[in-house]
């Protein structure tokens, strides 16, 4: 029979063995909560370091065929205008910077809130309602500057990848 691990003395030799585990394991809980609660991790958005990048700004740049203007304002607010056309949408709210160069935007409002809906009845006819509209995921995003005013940012949930050049 096995001896468990407590009975043959592993489980007291590890921590003596590997004693920056427990403290690696305690870093990146707190790492994660304080992300979670919105509080700066890694990299800030406005680096001192001189090279003059700086994600605060308007950004334009073109994905499938929909323009993506991302306005990321100082105060912690980013907007998010897409349109394609005269169809437009937008989305607002907090970003947190949650490891250096990846952001989380959270949405908080958006636009449209509703959207009509065609009901058909019978063979002909029908009627239209106005239905609400389901608030957009959010998303998080690595980000990656080519220089002051080009910036490329990556969806980490479908890796898509757009570059974004300052507007403003």
């Amino acid at each position: 029979m096995k001896k468990s691990l407590l009975i043959s003395g592993i489980a007291v030799k590890f921590p003596r063995k590997c004693p920056h585990v427990l403290p690696a394991i305690l870093m990146l809980c707190a790492a994660a909560a304080t992300a979670q609660m919105g509080g700066p991790i890694g990299q800030p958005l406005n680096p001192g370091n001189g090279n003059g990048n700086s994600l605060v700004g308007q950004w334009r740049g073109v994905f499938q065929g929909i323009t993506i203007t991302l306005v990321v304002q100082p105060n912690g607010e980013y907007i998010q205008t897409n349109q394609k056309g005269t169809l437009m949408t937008q989305e607002s709210g907090p970003y947190r910077l949650a490891a250096p160069n990846t952001l989380i935007f959270s949405v908080t409002n958006w636009a449209p809130k509703t959207q009509k809906v065609y009901h058909p009845t019978g063979t002909t006819g029908g009627y239209y309602t106005n239905e609400p509209t389901a608030k957009p995921p959010g998303g998080t995003d690595t980000y990656v500057f080519n220089g002051p005013n080009t910036v490329i940012l990556t969806d980490q949930v479908v890796h898509g990848s757009i570059t974004m050049n300052r507007v403003k």
